[in-house]
């Protein structure tokens, strides 16, 4: 039996394929239904079907997209059913015809679903570095 930790690594890795493979419904299966999401500029999300739309947009427009989020580090509360992760990600797209990269840190809750399974409940991604090009998020 995988332990929680190798669980969520594993669920971790399925995201970075259904991205690779700009499958929209693969990401759907890891996302609780609530499930809130403040990307790397900054704009944020709620609902796993909003979110679901979001990523078959993204394939849609953009079919250089590709994100890769990689774990460092997994706190686990058994006995309630949620983990921390802390990773990094990088990603890259076409913005006005020229390719982009960017990349930073991540945070993510997960929680266990009564079937074991986990799912992701919020994603915080911030921008470390960026090339030219890339559009800065919104004043406050």
């Amino acid at each position: 039996m995988p332990t929680s930790d190798e669980m969520i690594r594993e669920a971790r890795e399925r995201f970075n394929i259904a991205i690779a493979n700009k499958d929209a419904a693969a990401i759907r299966t890891l996302l609780a239904p609530t499930y809130h999401i403040v990307t790397g500029r900054s704009d944020q999300f709620h609902g796993a079907d909003k979110e679901t739309a979001r990523w078959a947009s993204v394939f849609q427009s953009d079919p250089t997209a590709i994100y890769v989020r990689t774990t460092r580090e997994i706190t686990v509360n058994e006995s309630w059913g949620l983990a921390e992760e802390l990773g990094n990600w990088k990603g890259s797209y076409t913005l006005n015809g020229k390719l982009l990269n960017a990349s930073g840190v991540y945070s993510a809750k997960w929680q266990r679903k009564q079937n074991g399974d986990w799912v992701l409940q919020a994603e915080v991604f911030t921008t470390i570095e960026f090339d030219e090009g890339c559009v800065p998020p919104d004043e406050i």
